[in-house]
């Protein structure tokens, strides 16, 4: 599945010579091949358009979906996210309210709207800037350069990527523009110096980073340290970031709870004081639950209320079981294969135990799918972040993902009616 698209590729644009007669016309597809291989060597070769291309086309979509009024202003229970801030001391999920209550005191929906759209163009330059840097690492080199080309056309149309992060009011969208800005800088020797200070401002935005992107990013730095031969600098830098957010992550979760309200209904007066907008009759009575279970329940209570949650009346039980059986149980399994394959083909011990790490990534997931119920969206990031570390790998011409890339293009040649469907099945995935 990870190369089907290489593999048509290479078979579509072939040197075999095939005509044929329409309204006696004869096209010679061996020319319309030659053309388009051509081409695709002048977009190969050409390091602007390897930017430009990537910008372009998101960005097309993006404004679809404006044009089209599928992005809406915050409202639901993600909207106190853009009220928190540290005015009753630091709160985890403060920093995007914080810095909105700097720039507007008073906040409406037309403003919250104008957040989820520069947020949402800010994600597009970031994941454009990594593509763009990834096929220009590779643009010397045909088999890798298809390889990535794909990788990137697999992230585009996967459901979770871009249409669902655009149009979604959670956080997710400011966690994944601050760790592929991140993972651009990781790749530069004085950029990778700040690093650390995306790392922090993403665990600000929401600990749940330390569940989710932020192993895409820590894996590149490890991968920098040992590449770099255990540098001091690089070791500084690794340190650093993963002290950073672990003591952040731990520090802003605790802390919440010590806000000094009494319940929840005095903590949503007190932020929706600056809410200019009309607030829904239903609005606090609907949510007043899930934000008592964020700030107010000790951990244990946490536990027990996720499985009532769960449990009562088979209600969000279903829906992880579900997402686990069809939707992490096959695409896992042929990432896992993968990971497998390249820590076979590794000598280096270090080497070996950060392919490691990648495939044993998933399991950080348990603790925030048990106490927020939200399986799909865990199971989507980091799938995300898998198939990033492929093309990471892949750009920077890591043998052994290489010689577990060439497997994988084996498999799908010898089953590729097999292939096809399971990356039908992958296109379709939905949230």
């Amino acid at each position: 599945m990870i190369l089907y698209i290489e593999y048509l590729l290479s078979e579509f644009i072939s040197s075999t010579p095939v005509r044929c007669n329409c309204l006696n016309k004869k096209i010679d597809l061996t020319r319309a091949g030659t053309g388009l291989r051509q081409s695709f060597s002048a977009f190969q070769k050409n390091a602007a358009l390897l930017y430009l291309v990537p910008l372009v086309l998101l960005s097309g979509n993006l404004l679809y979906l404006i044009f089209a009024d599928k992005i809406e202003s915050v409202c639901g229970y993600y909207l106190i996210h853009y009220f928190y801030d540290y005015s009753r001391g630091y709160l985890a999920r403060g920093l995007v309210g914080e810095i909105l209550k700097r720039l507007f005191y008073t906040i409406s929906d037309e403003i919250t709207y104008g957040v989820m759209i520069v947020s949402d163009f800010l994600l597009v330059i970031s994941s454009s800037l990594c593509m763009g840097k990834a096929l220009s690492k590779v643009k010397n080199d045909d088999y890798r350069f298809r390889c990535v080309l794909f990788l990137c056309f697999l992230l585009c149309i996967f459901p979770f990527t871009f249409r669902l992060y655009h149009i979604d009011f959670k956080l997710d969208k400011f966690l994944w523009f601050l760790t592929l800005f991140a993972v651009f800088l990781a790749d530069n020797k004085i950029g990778i110096l700040f690093t650390p200070l995306f790392c922090v401002a993403a665990t600000m935005v929401n600990p749940v980073f330390l569940f989710c992107s932020m192993i895409l990013i820590s894996i590149i730095l490890l991968q920098k340290f040992h590449d770099s031969r255990y540098s001091v600098k690089n070791g500084i830098i690794c340190f650093v970031a993963y002290a950073a957010m672990i003591f952040i992550g731990i520090y802003g979760a605790a802390n919440e709870k010590n806000l000094g309200f009494e319940n929840s209904d005095e903590l949503t007066s007190y932020y929706f004081s600056r809410y200019s907008s009309a607030m829904p009759d239903y609005f606090l009575d609907k949510f007043e639950t899930e934000w008592l279970l964020e700030f107010f329940l000790p951990v244990k209570e946490c536990f027990k209320k996720a499985f009532e949650i769960y449990f009562k009346d088979w209600g969000y039980s279903s829906i992880v079981i579900l997402s686990t059986l069809f939707l992490a149980v096959p695409v896992f399994a042929l990432l896992s294969k993968f990971w497998i394959d390249a820590i076979k083909a590794e000598k280096n011990g270090f080497q070996r135990f950060i392919f490691a790490l990648c495939l044993i990534s998933p399991v950080v997931l348990i603790l925030p799918i048990i106490l927020s119920w939200e399986a799909s969206k865990y199971y989507a990031n980091n799938i995300i972040v898998q198939l990033c570390l492929i093309i990471y790998y892949i750009a920077n011409n890591n043998q052994s993902v290489m010689t577990a890339a060439g497997k994988m293009k084996a498999r799908v040649k010898n089953h590729f009616f097999l292939s096809s469907a399971a990356m039908l099945y992958y296109a379709l995935l939905i949230k």
